[in-house]
């Protein structure tokens, strides 16, 4: 199995001192590793807007190079319209559902999750917008950023 980084964890990476230990770390067996072209897109413009510097832009382009970006094809939409109407408890495929309200994921997640689903990838992330998902749709592995905090301490 691959496995797909949401763009919060590729904002870890590029952020890291040491980007090879976190790396192995995230994807401690070598899993082949994907985003969605969304993140690539997403991760660009927070680049911009924060005015990241050369070589913080650098570590990015460098991650870039070495993960697979998948783009986002009419294949997916069906998959997306399954997850959204699910988070709304709209999902006329699901009778019971393990939450009580609905669960607002942005669209951008969305895509990321339609991927993961649809490609049978496990999804890393450091957020919980996806928890709902797991074993439902796709594995969420979901990271709490103080587990980062090593790979930021330079020695």
């Amino acid at each position: 199995m691959g496995v797909i980084f949401d763009t919060n964890i590729l904002i870890a990476i590029v952020r890291a001192g040491d980007q090879s230990g976190i790396l192995k770390y995230l994807n401690p067996v070598n899993s082949k590793v994907y985003i969605s072209i969304v993140s690539e897109g997403e991760i660009k413009s927070l680049a911009l807007q924060n005015k990241w510097g050369s070589n913080r832009i650098n570590a990015l382009e460098r991650l870039l190079n070495q993960i697979t970006i998948i783009d986002i094809t009419n294949v997916g939409i069906n998959t997306y319209s399954e997850i959204d109407s699910y988070s709304q408890l709209r999902n006329p495929s699901f009778k019971k559902y393990p939450f009580t309200t609905p669960r607002n994921m942005g669209k951008n997640d969305l895509w990321i999750a339609s991927l993961a689903a649809l490609l049978g990838l496990e999804l890393v992330t450091a957020d919980s917008d996806f928890d709902h998902l797991h074993d439902v749709f796709c594995d969420v592995k979901r990271i709490d950023q103080r587990e980062f905090l090593p790979f930021f301490i330079k020695n």
